[in-house]
């Protein structure tokens, strides 16, 4: 995580541009309790932060102090050259954004994340499915989203898959993937993570290429015959950094693969209907992300 993050998880109402942060983490970094990365690219204002994870003697204090701790040591030899691979670093902080802003909503509302699982942990044990019929001769392919969690309002956990898209990949690649998710969702998927329902939400850059990967994940479903898989695919250009957490979740800014209406991650608990509201003048009805019915036989 960068200062940034930590202070946006941890002091979202400091006013002083993360200075209590960096030195607490300076302090941190100098004492062995975590491992302080290389610095991102230099952007054209200002310097590049510096990206943390704790180090061997941080994670044997947190243990200590009974935290369970979500993945294994990272060694320094090896985040030293992940980091100099600015993209993937990129990518993984880019997750980071989505999973603190979820971690802020239920700091504030009645919300839980029961369950958490981070790209690292899921390529530790990777879901390898068969393309669809209508991808015939494909190799079987390892499924690992960016993260996957649970959203609890007053309902049932929502199970949410993230995907991030950085405008990198094209249709071919793309397509390929949604073939995939959609072999996961409708095969191993609910074993493998016990859970009945599924929302894969796809984080973009900008409006023109949500519509493009929406167009591109229609096409494709319609391709292998799974039209009715669209809505399981939301897809939004809101930002988890500068969008306020309620609404990044609560209002209506996820678009259903093919489709013009947007409609809400989550339904919002009687806390937050307010706030939502207020936030949107004109809302459209909420409820809770598309959800999977995993129970239907594949056809």
């Amino acid at each position: 995580m960068t200062a940034a993050q930590i202070g946006r998880l941890l002091y979202p109402d400091a006013r002083d541009e993360n200075r209590y942060v960096q030195r607490r983490l300076r302090k941190l970094a100098e004492a062995g309790y975590l491992l302080r990365l290389r610095e991102l690219p230099s952007p054209r204002v200002g310097s590049a932060p510096h990206v943390f994870t704790l180090a061997d003697k941080g994670r044997q204090y947190l243990s200590g102090q009974g935290v369970q701790l979500l993945t294994t040591y990272y060694r320094p030899s090896e985040e030293r050259r992940k980091a100099q691979d600015n993209p993937f670093m990129e990518h993984t902080l880019a997750a980071v954004d989505v999973l603190v802003a979820a971690e802020r909503l239920c700091q504030d509302f009645l919300v839980s994340m029961p369950r958490l699982l981070t790209e690292r942990q899921l390529k530790r044990r990777p879901v390898r499915v068969q393309p669809p019929a209508g991808r015939p001769g494909a190799p079987p392919m390892a499924v690992i989203p960016d993260a996957w969690f649970e959203l609890t309002t007053t309902d049932d956990p929502v199970a949410i898959a993230l995907e991030l898209d950085r405008s990198t990949e094209h249709q071919k690649h793309w397509r390929r993937k949604v073939a995939c998710l959609t072999a996961w969702a409708l095969g191993p998927y609910r074993e493998a993570f016990q859970a009945d329902n599924l929302t894969v939400a796809v984080a973009v850059p900008a409006a023109a290429r949500r519509a493009q990967l929406s167009t591109w994940t229609k096409q494709e479903l319609d391709a292998i015959g799974q039209p009715g898989m669209a809505d399981i695919f939301l897809f939004s250009e809101a930002s988890p950094v500068t969008t306020d957490p309620v609404a990044f979740f609560f209002s209506p800014l996820w678009y259903p693969a093919g489709q013009q209406h947007p409609v809400s991650l989550l339904d919002p608990p009687e806390s937050a209907e307010e706030e939502v509201s207020t936030s949107v003048p004109d809302p459209f009805s909420y409820r809770i992300g598309p959800t999977l019915p995993l129970e239907r036989e594949v056809e």
